[in-house]
């Protein structure tokens, strides 16, 4: 006897199968929930075009800080502060 390989789908034919999954789940959905999942498509969209057109790096070479003076900026217990018409 000869031992055959099993039959596998085509990764192209998987694809497809995917993708008309999709497209039935996209049917099924009602409309408002169609328009939330498109919403928050762009959202993503903006934002990430926003961060890399804004967030991405220093805008100049010498805004850039050391990490451990950031940190200890932020994680540094600040003060009280003293009320303008505390008594001494």
């Amino acid at each position: 006897m000869s031992a055959t390989p099993p039959v596998t789908a085509s990764p192209s034919a998987s694809r497809w199968r995917w993708v008309a999954a999709c497209q039935s789940r996209w049917h099924s959905l009602t409309p408002l929930g169609r328009d939330i999942i498109v919403i928050l498509i762009a959202k993503a969209i903006v934002l990430t075009v926003i961060w890399f057109a804004f967030f991405r790096e220093p805008a100049a070479p010498q805004m850039a800080m050391e990490p451990n003076s950031v940190e200890l900026r932020l994680l540094a217990p600040s003060p009280a502060p003293e009320a303008p018409n505390a008594i001494h």
